[in-house]
């Protein structure tokens, strides 16, 4: 379950000032930590890699395709 609430700036400032030592060293540990960014890199390059694939018969109708839309562009 995931709960989102809009705090303010100037009060989310207020609540982090009033942290303890200890908590304001953990809040800066996990706002630094880029664990979750190399797992979203992770997951994006799975998906890359597990993806859907052309075949040949496919690659070859884009292909003629793009010549024809580009002599189309030439001729007027």
């Amino acid at each position: 379950m995931e709960v989102k609430v809009e705090i303010p700036f100037k009060q989310l400032l207020t609540a982090v000032k009033t942290l303890t030592h200890a908590q304001k060293a953990r809040l800066k540990e996990e706002l630094t930590e880029t664990k979750s960014a190399r797992d979203d890199k992770s997951a994006f390059i799975e998906m890359l890699l597990n993806g859907p694939i052309y075949t040949e018969k496919q690659i070859q109708t884009i292909e003629e395709n793009t010549k024809s839309i580009a002599k189309w562009r030439t001729k007027g």
